[in-house]
């Protein structure tokens, strides 16, 4: 017997499928910015020159933000998932708006600490 990898297939009626994908890309940009700004972390803790420590503590918050956002990309792919099934959407207020002010403070305490 033959098993999905990718789960249970599901009819397409009305836009599911376009929702599905829409909801699937907007997931990957939610983790391309996570892991961006990650590696911006990375960079920072291994390429600033004569900064030392702080060089390093600034690159943990970043890779700690980038992280932030890989995971709120993800809580948010399986919210809107479920969402979609049962035909049902609730626009992204709050937790968009306090993901994003947190990854901002994060980036401006990294550059403080960098200075």
């Amino acid at each position: 017997m033959s098993r999905n990898l990718f789960g249970p297939t599901q009819p397409n009626t009305g836009s599911t499928a376009r929702d599905h994908l829409a909801n699937e890309r907007t997931y990957l940009a939610w983790h391309r910015t996570g892991i961006s700004v990650a590696a911006l972390g990375v960079a920072v803790a291994k390429f600033a020159p004569n900064r030392g420590g702080h060089a390093v503590a600034a690159g943990f918050i970043l890779i700690g933000a980038g992280l932030l956002v890989s995971a709120y990309g993800t809580l948010r792919y399986r919210a809107i998932s479920r969402q979609i099934e049962s035909g049902e959407f609730a626009p992204a207020t709050f937790a968009a708006i306090a993901t994003s002010t947190v990854v901002t403070v994060l980036a401006v305490l990294a550059v403080a600490v960098l200075l």
